[in-house]
């Protein structure tokens, strides 16, 4: 499985109010095991995206975390491409976690991992029909930040958003999305994410520093 942390830069789904004690003994190796195996049964295409409120600075060039990373909020999103059943995400924060013993995103994606099995479980059983148990989640998927294509695919969102012209230096394009966008100035919190999720894109490709 191929997977990559993705900050957000805050969490925009549904709070739990009450979260509960990690009820899981497996460790992350495990989880991470688990959930290949249930991407692998869902016919997982490209990377998946496991999304955390973090800073870029706390994702290193690999696409994982730092070791001293602070990860804002315990929730985690997973996102990806089905090739049976098309962009699914998948967020969890009902779990809290012990420190650095078992981090709070790390068992939320327990969860995430245990609930995939759980679905399929419903049509190893006959209970659902042609993955019909997961078509919630491409709605979830539809009210949340899209990634983008490509390099390309960013620059012109942020060209058409910003109202400047395609070929307008990057980071010009960047920070005026960013004043436009902003929480604080009147903007909302899923364009914010959007612009955040071009800026990363960007940087990966080496378009920007």
């Amino acid at each position: 499985m191929l997977w990559q942390i993705e900050p957000m830069p805050r969490w925009p789904y549904p709070e739990t109010v009450s979260r509960r004690w990690n009820p899981f003994r497996a460790k992350f190796d495990a989880t991470l095991e688990l959930l290949a195996d249930e991407l692998d049964h869902l016919k997982v295409t490209g990377a998946v995206a496991v999304r955390v409120v973090a800073s870029e600075a706390d994702v290193r060039r690999d696409g994982m975390l730092r070791a001293r990373a602070e990860v804002r909020h315990p929730g985690v999103a997973i996102s990806f491409t089905s090739a049976k059943l098309g962009a699914l995400t998948y967020p969890c924060d009902a779990f809290k976690g012990r420190g650095y013993v078992d981090p709070d995103w790390q068992v939320n994606l327990r969860a995430i991992a245990l609930g995939l099995q759980h679905l399929r479980a419903l049509d190893r059983y006959g209970v659902a029909a042609r993955g019909e148990q997961y078509a919630g989640w491409r709605a979830i998927e539809s009210s949340t930040p899209a990634g983008f294509a490509s390099a390309d695919d960013a620059i012109r969102w942020l060209a058409e958003f910003t109202e400047r012209s395609r070929h307008t230096a990057v980071p010009d394009l960047l920070r005026r999305a960013a004043r436009l966008a902003h929480p604080d100035v009147g903007g909302d919190p899923e364009t914010w994410a959007r612009v955040d999720a071009a800026r990363q894109l960007l940087k990966r490709a080496g378009v920007i520093a």
